[in-house]
C-alpha cells in the first residue's frame, strides 16, 4: 500500500517538511542532501506515495472533487456525458462523484446536500425540478455550479444545453418530406422537462409549416422510460390497429418500448416503418428501417460545462450565462447526413 507523506518521515527518520520538499523536487532549492534525497526516493519507489487527500483539503480549502448530479444513469446520452466529463476532469485533476437522482425531487436534494457536505469544488447539475434547491442558493458564494441539458429559466446558474428546438424541427421537416406530408405521432416521455418541451417546440413548428393539422400528434407520457414506450404505443395499437407508417420519440429509452409493443402486437418491426428518434446509438444500425435520429455532442457539452466551471472556480462571470450546443441529424438507409450551425446565445 503506498505511503502518506507522514508513514515516509516516521519511517525514514526525516521530518515532513523534508519529505515534502524532496517528493516535489525542491531538494536542491532548499539545499537537501544527495544522501538524504536518494534515501527518501529510493523508499518512495519501493513502497509508492500516496496524498493525504483530507489534510491536503483542510490546508487547501478545497478537495479536487466535483459533484455530477444526473436523472439516469441507464440512458446512454447521460452515461456518455459521464465518461466525456470524466476525462475532462481527469485532467485537471479533478476527480467526478456521480449520483443519480432518478428524477425524484428528494433524491435530488439529498444529492446536492450530502455533495456539499464532502465539500466537493462544484456541482454539474441536470434539474429534475423547477424549483433550485435551497442548499445550492445558500452555497452558491463558496461553491461553483453549472446546470446542464434542462433550463427551466431560473437564471441563477450557468446552463449549457442541446439545441433541442432545431432538432425537433429538422428532424420533423426530413420525416415530413418522406411521409409525402403525411402526419405521424410523437412519443414523448417525461413531457414536463424544457428539453422535451423544446423538440415538442421544434416538431410543432415543422407540422405548422407543412400545414399537418389535427389532434393527438403528440402523445405524453409523465415518465422517460422503455415501459413508457410500450405505453404510448399500445394506445395506438390497441384493438388490433395496425403500427403507424412513421413515427418519432423523444428518447431512446421510449423508442426501445415502442418497437417491444409493436413486435409484440404484430410478430415483427414492418422494415418499411420511417422511424424518429432523440439521441443516437449504434444499435440503431442493426434496424432495417429508414431511421432518424438527433445526435448530441457529449464532447463539446462537456468542454462548455468544464469551461464555464473552471471559471467560476476562478472567480470569473460568465459573458453568457446560457450556451447552446449544436445537434447533428443521422439518417440511416437513406444515405444523409448534416449538421445544424449553432444559434446566437
Amino acid at each position: 500500500m503506498a505511503k502518506t507523506v507522514e508513514e515516509i518521515s516516521s519511517e525514514t527518520g526525516f521530518s515532513v517538511t523534508t519529505v515534502r520538499l524532496v517528493i516535489n523536487g525542491q531538494s536542491e532549492r532548499y539545499r537537501i542532501s544527495a544522501a538524504t534525497r536518494k534515501k527518501i526516493e529510493d523508499y518512495v519507489a519501493l513502497h509508492g506515495y500516496s496524498i493525504n487527500h483530507a489534510a491536503r483539503s483542510l490546508k487547501l480549502n478545497r478537495s479536487d472533487t466535483v459533484g455530477f448530479v444526473v436523472p439516469d444513469l441507464s440512458n446512454a446520452f447521460f452515461a456518455r456525458l459521464m465518461a466525456a466529463l470524466e476525462g475532462l476532469c481527469r485532467k485537471r485533476d479533478l476527480l467526478l462523484l456521480t449520483v443519480a437522482s432518478h428524477e425524484d425531487p428528494a433524491l435530488e436534494n439529498r444529492a446536492v446536500a450530502k455533495l456539499l457536505a464532502r465539500g466537493v469544488d462544484g456541482l454539474i447539475i441536470a434539474p429534475c425540478q423547477p424549483q433550485v434547491p435551497p442548499q445550492l442558493l445558500n452555497s452558491r458564494k463558496r461553491t461553483p455550479v453549472v446546470m446542464f441539458d434542462r433550463d427551466y429559466g431560473s437564471g441563477i446558474f450557468p446552463t449549457v444545453v442541446s439545441d433541442n428546438v432545431q432538432g425537433g424541427l429538422e428532424m420533423t421537416r426530413r420525416m415530413l418530406q418522406e411521409t409525402g406530408g403525411e402526419a405521424f405521432p410523437f412519443l414523448c416521455g417525461h413531457a414536463e422537462s424544457p428539453s422535451i418541451q423544446d423538440r415538442i417546440r421544434g416538431f410543432n413548428a415543422a407540422c405548422a409549416e407543412h400545414g399537418v393539422t389535427g389532434e393527438g400528434r403528440v402523445l405524453l407520457e409523465a415518465e422517460d422510460s422503455v415501459e413508457a414506450g410500450r405505453q404510448l404505443m399500445l394506445a395506438l395499437t390497441g384493438g388490433g390497429r395496425p403500427p403507424p407508417r412513421a413515427f418519432m420519440c423523444s428518447s431512446l429509452l421510449v423508442l426501445e418500448g415502442a418497437l417491444q409493443q409493436i413486435r409484440a402486437t404484430s410478430g415483427r418491426i414492418p422494415p418499411e416503418i420511417l422511424i424518429g428518434t432523440f439521441d443516437d446509438h449504434a444499435m440503431l444500425d442493426l434496424l432495417p428501417n429508414p431511421v432518424f435520429s438527433i445526435r448530441q455532442s457529449e464532447d463539446d457539452l462537456s468542454r462548455r460545462i468544464v469551461d464555464y466551471l473552471a471559471a467560476a472556480l476562478s472567480g470569473e462571470v460568465p459573458a453568457t450565462p446560457r450556451s447552446e450546443v449544436p445537434v447533428e441529424l443521422v439518417c440511416r438507409n437513406l444515405h444523409s447526413s448534416t449538421t445544424f450551425p449553432a444559434k446566437s446565445t
